[in-house]
């Protein structure tokens, strides 16, 4: 049986930055499961996660079927799928179909493939229910932040960050939207404001400026 630990990382978006996720994935394989770094295996996703068509993730499970991976490692429930239906399939698919390990950090949840827990898979379920439905209620907050800002009227000036100023003067997001949101999820998590701009390429007035007018982006 092959040695090789995965660490799957996967990002919502490419300017987020995978360092911490790398950091403690590979720290919990060396320090907590004795894996020597030769042995670890990096599979990186850039992407939305809301379904299972990522390359890192397909190049991971290929790997899994042709028998080169011992164990899985993933910091969150998230970063493995934001759908109920897509965790428990990729949960079954390594754990149950190819008798892979899955370690997943923030719940401090171990699934061996030869002693497997009925509860431990529940609260697993419980995990990725509330995952998608805060991928959902997400992707809702934005919908309803265009449309206020859309209601605010004809735009005169300059347009904030995230947005331009359409054929009828109204305020249409803009390829940098997507930024201003994560820039809101980090701050929400605790990150700094200097951190998430040399992350997301952007100045530190214009995070303040996101954070300072929230509503233009999501609806709380």
């Amino acid at each position: 049986m092959s040695e090789t630990t995965a660490l799957y990382c996967r990002v919502s978006t490419a300017d987020q930055d995978l360092s911490r996720q790398r950091q403690i994935t590979s720290e919990y394989a060396t320090d907590r499961l004795g894996v020597e770094p030769a042995e670890i295996e990096l599979y990186l996703d850039k992407q939305t996660g809301t379904n299972t068509d990522r390359d890192g993730y397909r190049d991971l499970m290929n790997d899994i079927e042709n028998g080169e991976i011992r164990q899985v490692i993933a910091s969150e429930v998230s970063r493995i799928s934001r759908s109920v239906r897509d965790f428990s399939a990729t949960v079954e698919r390594i754990v149950d179909e190819n008798s892979v390990g899955l370690h997943i950090l923030d719940m401090g949840i171990d699934l061996d493939p030869n002693d497997s827990d009925p509860y431990t898979r529940a609260f697993l379920t419980v995990a990725a229910t509330f995952a998608e439905l805060e991928a959902e209620i997400k992707r809702e907050n934005v919908r309803e932040g265009i449309a206020a800002a859309q209601e605010q009227g004809k735009w005169h000036g300059r347009p904030p960050f995230g947005f331009d100023v359409g054929s009828e003067g109204y305020l249409t997001p803009n390829d940098d939207y997507e930024k201003a949101v994560v820039a809101l999820d980090e701050l929400d998590k605790g990150a700094s404001k200097r951190k998430l701009a040399c992350s997301l390429g952007i100045s530190r007035s214009t995070v303040r400026k996101i954070a300072d007018n929230r509503e233009r982006y999501t609806a709380d």
